[in-house]
This record gives C-alpha cells, sequence and structure tokens, in this order.
C-alpha cells in the first residue's frame, strides 16, 4: 500500500518564474489523462520493482491512479470514497481519504491557491525543472516544457521511486463513467476505517 500510494511524488529565469510554472499547471487543469511507468529503488539505489499503468483526474476530487503490469490494482477516489481494488486477489478495501495527505494525489486535488506551504524550486537537471514539498517524504515535482513530466518520493521503508508520466493530456473529455467502482460479485469488501 506505501509503494501503491507513494505511487496511486524546475528552471526559469528566476526562482518566482519556476514558482509560477508549479502553479499555473496546477491551477489550470480541470482533467488530466497520463500514463505512467513507476520504478521503486532500494537505499542502495538499485532497482527493486517497476510497475506501469494510468492516471485518470477530475475536479474537485476524483480520480483513478491504475496499475496495469506486473499486477492490477487501482486506486481509486470518488464521491468522498477512496478504494483500494486488487484484481487478482478479487479483493476492496475501503480506506481513510486522509491516507492522501502525504502522496502526490493531494496535490492533484487541491489548487495551489488551497494550500500552504507550496513546493520550492530546487534545480534543473536534463531538462527536468524540479520542486520539492516540505513533507518529511522528499516528495519532488519533475516540470518538462510547462507540464508536470516525474516525480519522486521516498517512502516509509526508505525506497525511493520515481513516477514518469508520459502521453498527457491536459482537459481532456472524460467518460461519465471513468470513476465508477464496478466490482463483480466475487470481490471481497474490507472497511478499513
Amino acid at each position: 500500500m506505501a509503494n501503491f500510494l507513494g505511487a496511486l511524488t524546475l528552471c526559469f529565469c528566476s526562482i518566482a518564474m519556476a514558482n509560477n510554472e508549479f502553479e499555473a499547471f496546477f491551477s489550470s487543469l480541470e482533467t488530466l489523462s497520463a500514463d505512467f511507468t513507476q520504478q521503486t529503488y532500494n537505499d542502495a539505489n538499485i532497482p527493486i520493482s517497476k510497475t506501469s499503468g494510468y492516471l485518470r483526474f477530475e475536479r474537485p476530487a476524483s480520480f483513478i491512479w491504475q496499475t496495469n503490469s506486473p499486477i492490477e490494482q487501482t486506486l481509486l477516489l470518488h464521491n468522498q470514497e477512496l478504494w483500494l481494488v486488487d484484481t487478482e486477489l478479487e479483493q476492496a478495501s475501503q480506506r481513510a481519504i486522509s491516507e492522501l495527505k502525504g502522496t502526490p494525489l493531494y496535490w492533484l486535488i487541491n489548487r495551489p491557491e488551497q494550500l500552504k506551504n507550496l513546493p520550492k524550486y530546487t534545480h534543473s537537471k536534463l531538462g527536468v525543472n524540479w520542486y520539492q514539498t516540505q513533507q518529511s517524504n522528499q516528495l519532488s515535482f519533475g516540470f518538462r516544457n510547462n507540464s508536470l513530466h516525474a516525480l519522486r518520493l521516498t517512502n516509509t521503508l526508505g525506497q525511493n521511486i520515481q513516477v514518469v508520466f508520459s502521453e498527457m493530456i491536459l482537459n481532456p473529455n472524460l467518460e461519465k463513467n471513468t470513476f465508477a467502482l464496478d466490482l463483480t460479485n466475487d470481490f471481497d469488501i474490507i472497511r478499513s476505517f
């Protein structure tokens, strides 16, 4: 769960301009669609797992973070309900929305003007401008060409997680049932709180 949540973590002419890049991106989007690849590294920076999937998001607070490979898992927020669905285990567990607080998804469901202590520009590397939050999990957002390109964070196990986005579309028209929780009768339902 920590990897998944951790999973469902920049340089212009001046730092002020760079901070505008972060705020402009998160203020302008109403919907978002992207594919992602997530790589987890141990404390010696050796890769230990790789997953891929997609993200769909709609304001004010609906998203689906779908991992397709190597296992199919879904993190879904809709109608103030947060669900973690493991397709292989045929199990769906309802989680407390407060579990999102330290995750990158928290920054999606809140606009910059609603937040204190916005991430600060730290550096640029390989054409990516990096912003770091003041959270204990060392969450950073990487921007390329004024668009979110990557996330980095350290989870509670001390593992470093990097998520790289591709095929990102800002403000696409999403189908009405994109965020529907669709479970067969075979699924076990667990309420964690």
